[in-house]
């Protein structure tokens, strides 16, 4: 117990690193990419590796974390879909969207707690 409680705080890296490996290895190898995804245009696959990337860099930051998590958990969601569709259902994205609400949760977020639309205390408004 004490070892998840020294690991919840930092957890947010290994799914982040994992996903920036994976954002990486298609900017870097897009020809494995493209014939791994039966894909007909190369530079799609480029396209979906600076998305990735940016959004793993997103939720690293704790002001932005919220708007990562839901831009990370529409990335996966959609790479689930995608590989539904195409009959050949791939583990990895369901294992990082897991990951990533996990560690979302474990750094205490919420997804909208500071906005303007949240209700602030409306049972006694003079305290």
């Amino acid at each position: 117990m004490n070892l998840i409680k020294r690991i919840k705080p930092h957890f947010f890296w290994l799914p982040s690193i994992l996903m920036m490996v994976d954002a990486v290895s298609k900017l870097l190898f897009p020809d494995f990419w493209v014939e791994y995804a039966n894909l007909n245009f190369q530079n799609r696959i480029i396209w979906i590796g600076i998305i990735e990337l940016c959004c793993s860099l997103i939720y690293i930051f704790p002001i932005t974390m919220s708007i990562g998590f839901f831009l990370i958990s529409c990335y996966w969601g959609a790479a689930m879909g995608v590989s539904i569709n195409n009959e050949q259902f791939n583990i990895f994205p369901l294992l990082l969207l897991i990951c990533f609400s996990l560690s979302f949760h474990w750094r205490g977020g919420a997804i909208f707690s500071n906005n303007m639309f949240a209700q602030k205390n409306s049972i006694h408004p003079n305290e």
